[in-house]
This record gives structure tokens, sequence and C-alpha cells, in this order.
């Protein structure tokens, strides 16, 4: 006889290190002490330590109507929503992609659900997600709750590049072993490493997805794209890899994972969506009836406020000009921080993970308790694996040079 009151399921479950509990910690202390360094969660925030918020978003948020506020929003947003998403996130790809490709945009609580939910829909019980061994931990609890494991391939070569050749391996082996592939990629600027893959290892990607699903095997591309707006290179640069898509078999399907909280610091408002791209219609049907079926089973439907500010900036031309302006400004804050980081580590002889955007920082340690370590010296990361994780996204200039020390210190 089962005597705890939890399900079977459920008997595992316990969030280790979760990182927004850690952030209120950080936060508490910091009242106590005045040399705290948080450098926890992701949010991006000014040098004086407030939260960086768009004034095009604020004044779209508070001219909203009542209905556009209070009222409960559709299931699949408004197509405004939805056309404008589909512009911002494909850029000079969009009008090409209309053409060649059939897609549907499910409107989802941040990138988070948009994960959540494809990992559910598009697997079976058991079967395992392939993705590199380095990644934000809570995509472990995302397949946990989808009934699905992950399995993982080396992110990284010998030379701290995309490991292709692992890539291949494992994508190979466990497309054989379970009849599917499912491949989630967080791209560009890595969480949590900062990692950008090169054109040329995407068109590699997409051609092994192609062998594979020549063989008769179903095929599913996750691309996270959360921090794309955030790369070093200009924001038309970092939709080159989209230019990869074209060579997709038809039978393939992508789910692209767009995070509002990350593009437009709209963090609370838990804005995000599922981009499903195939250039089968029947897959597309598929993609977006399963998808408002979870949509109202899991959540209902997104935040319609959040919804609606996005789509008064996507609507008026004057709107996303401004956005543009001001997102320029955000981006040179991590440019900032980010080329300081950078330096201070080389000075100290502090090894860390290539960076070319996002709003982390990643230092290899091999020391299991670097972070009661370090915050017995009052500061706070991020603890991953085999890694500490630094969100410069919230850390001011004036903190880097001291906690590259003690980083070091205890790495």
């Amino acid at each position: 006889m089962q005597t705890s009151i939890l399900g079977k399921h459920a008997q595992h479950k316990k969030l280790e290190f979760n990182i927004l509990q850690i952030s209120q910690d950080a936060k508490a202390l910091k009242k106590k002490y005045n040399d705290v360094i948080d450098a926890t969660v992701g949010m991006l925030h000014h040098e004086e330590g407030n939260v960086f918020k768009f004034q095009t978003v604020e004044d779209a948020l508070y001219h909203l109507s009542d209905s556009e506020t209070y009222h409960y929003a559709p299931v699949r947003g408004t197509e405004k929503f939805r056309e404008g998403l589909f512009d911002w996130v494909f850029g000079k790809y969009a009008e090409d992609f209309r053409k060649i490709f059939k897609y549907s945009i499910i409107p989802t609580t941040g990138g988070s659900a948009a994960i959540s939910n494809t990992f559910y829909n598009f697997n079976d019980f058991d079967q395992k997600v392939l993705l590199p061994n380095i990644f934000w931990s809570p995509y472990t609890n995302f397949a946990l709750e989808a009934n699905i494991k992950l399995k993982t391939f080396k992110m990284y070569d010998d030379e701290y590049k995309f490991n292709l050749k692992d890539f291949k391996k494992e994508a190979f082996k466990l497309a054989e072993e379970q009849g599917r592939l499912c491949l989630l990629l967080n791209d560009p600027c890595n969480n949590p490493t900062g990692l950008c893959m090169t054109l040329d290892e995407w068109r590699e990607v997409i051609k092994t997805l192609n062998e594979i699903n020549n063989t008769g095997v179903p095929v599913v591309l996750i691309h996270d794209i959360a921090y794309i707006d955030y790369q070093l290179i200009s924001t038309e640069l970092s939709r080159d890899t989209f230019s990869t898509y074209y060579d997709l078999n038809d039978e393939i399907l992508v789910v692209v994972i767009f995070s509002g909280s990350k593009t437009f610091s709209m963090y609370g408002f838990r804005v995000g969506a599922q981009i499903g791209l195939s250039k089968s219609q029947k897959i597309i049907d598929d993609f977006t009836r399963v998808g408002d079926y979870s949509v109202r089973g899991r959540f209902s439907s997104v935040s319609q406020p959040g919804i609606n500010v996005i789509e008064h900036i996507f609507t008026s031309p004057e709107n996303k000009r401004k956005f543009k302006e001001e997102l320029k400004i955000g981006r040179k804050l991590l440019k900032d921080r980010a080329t300081l980081f950078i330096e201070a580590a080389r000075k100290n002889d502090l090894v860390t993970y290539p960076y070319c955007g996002g709003f982390f920082i990643s230092i290899p340690t091999k020391n299991k308790n670097i972070f009661k370590d370090l915050v017995d010296e009052h500061v706070f990361i991020i603890p991953m694996q085999g890694l500490i994780r630094v969100a410069i996204s919230s850390l001011p200039l004036k903190d880097i040079p001291d906690l590259v020390k003690k980083i070091k210190k205890h790495i």
C-alpha cells in the first residue's frame, strides 16, 4: 500500500539550486552588507541597480484600453501580434519564409512554457531530447514535467568550438535507438556560456538532421533564441542563422522559442511563443492543434497586457524605431560589462568559456564547494554542470574587478 500523499511520479521532485531563490537570498544579504555582489538572475539592469525598462514598453503599457488590460487574451493571441512577432524574429528572412514555409505561432507564458509544451507534445514518454552537455538547468525540470529525459553530447571540442563530431555521433545513435530525434539548441548567446555557433556549424547540423530524416525518422529541432537580440554583432546579422533553414527537409519541424522577457525586459508579464515552421502543412496543422490544446490545458492563455504591449510596438513604425534605439543602449551595457569582465579575467589568468553575447559569462571549475566558498565572501553566482554562471546583465561595472579576483581565488 502506498503511504505517501504524493503521486509516484512526483516522489523525487526537488529544486536544486533554485536560481530565483538564490537571487532572493542575495537581495536579503545586500540589506545587511554593502559589499554583496549579486550575479545571479538574468535580468538586464542599469548601472545604478534599477531594472532596465524600455520607455517604449512603458508608454504602450500605460495607454492600453481596459479590454487590452483586463480581459482574457485569446489562446492564439492576435493576428497583429503573431505576424509582428514573425517579422521581428526572422527579420530580413520573414517574407521569404512566408512563401517557403507553413507556419503557426502559439503564445506561451514565457519561453519556458514554449519549451515545456514542445517537450511534452513532440516526444513519447520516457524518450530523450538531445542537447549539449552544458545547458540552462531548468531544461531538466521541463523534461521531468513532460515525462521525458535528456541526452547530452559534448558541447565543446578541444578548441572550444561547437563539437560537431560528438553531436553527429549522438544524434544518429539516439535516432536509431528511439525512432525519433528531438534536438534542442540554445543559440545564439547560449545560456550559460555565451557561445554562438557559426553558419558552417549550423549548416552541418541541418545536413545531419536531413540525413536522419531521410531514414524515415521524425525530426524536431527546438531552436531557443531567447538572447538573439543581445548578440555582440548587429541584430540583423544575428538572424543569418535562419538562412540555414532553407535546406531543411520537407518533413522536419522547427520550433523556434521566443522570449518576450529578454527582448522587451517584460520578465514578470510572462510572454513568449512557440513558432512552428515546416514545409509540410500537415505537420503545422498538428503543431497548431496540440499547441492550442496544451495552452488551454496548462495555463489557459497568456498575459493580455503583455501581448498587447508587444503588438503596439510591432504595429507602429515609430514605436518600433524608438524601441530599436533603446535596445542599442541595453546592448551597449552588456558589451561594456563583458569587455571589462573578459579583460579582468585575462589579467588574473581566469579561464572563461568563449563569449559572443547574451546575459551570461561562464567559468569552468572543479571546486564542488565553490558556491558556498563565494557566498562566504558575499558573492552570489549560479553553479551549474562543472562551471559557475555569472549574470553580467545585472552586474555593475564597479563590481567586476573585485568579482573576478574572488572567483579566481576559489576556482
